[in-house]
């Protein structure tokens, strides 16, 4: 994944996450018209509303939780216990931060139409930070080097498509959402440097995989 290893990638996600932060919410005129509309979308058409919910439970702790669990023991059976402790702990760790967050920037959450409003407060999008480093680190961290490219691009679309839901739904501002892939990206990028400079993850060129010349679990620990 060449893109994490560009200089300007993480101060790049830092500044987004920052404008989301300080641009967005209940003031930003913007917001709050896009918020308008799904709510009026919401009440013509019901349909949409049934559909986000079910999508959105993607993003919800069960399958995040579910899939790191499940990622990690794979890699404990493929004898790669530090990569497992890796995983676990960016995503753990990652969820801890967003629910620090969410109280030092005490935004509310849009109040649109929504029959039922979560009680938690809105900056950062938790199911899209949480959806984005769960995916995208258990793409990057567990998945073999062959499977590796399509399964973060996977990752990162799903992730998307989760976020998106949360506005659909009116139960987060834009910038929420924004914030959150953001604080998600963050957070996986510092877990591939972590593995880099430790040693746990080696990402061999692309030529490599392709031609077959993948290197064995011992080398590569699970590539």
């Amino acid at each position: 994944m060449t893109i994490f290893s560009k200089p300007v990638f993480a101060p790049a996600l830092l500044a987004l996450f920052l404008a989301a932060g300080w641009a967005g919410g209940p003031t930003n005129g913007l917001e709050v018209s896009v918020m308008e509309g799904f709510a009026a979308i919401r009440s013509s058409w019901p349909p949409l509303a049934s559909m986000a919910a079910a999508l959105t439970r993607l993003g919800g702790a069960h399958m995040t939780l579910g899939l790191t669990a499940a990622a990690a023991l794979w890699l404990l059976l493929r004898r790669a216990p530090g990569r497992a402790l890796l995983l676990v702990s960016t995503v753990l760790v990652e969820r801890s931060a967003v629910e620090w967050l969410k109280v030092l920037t005490e935004r509310p959450r849009p109040d649109f139409g929504v029959e039922w409003l979560p009680h938690s407060l809105a900056f950062p999008s938790g199911h899209s930070a949480n959806s984005m480093t769960a995916f995208l680190a258990v793409a990057l961290i567990a998945a073999p080097a062959e499977l590796r490219r399509t399964a973060a691009i996977s990752a990162v679309a799903l992730s998307i498509l989760v976020g998106l839901t949360r506005v659909c739904l009116g139960v987060h501002w834009p910038s929420d959402v924004v914030g959150g892939w953001a604080f998600g990206l963050l957070a996986v990028w510092v877990a591939v440097a972590i593995g880099r400079r430790s040693g746990l993850l080696s990402f061999e060129p692309q030529h490599q995989v392709v031609r077959g010349h993948r290197p064995a679990l011992g080398e590569d620990e699970a590539a």
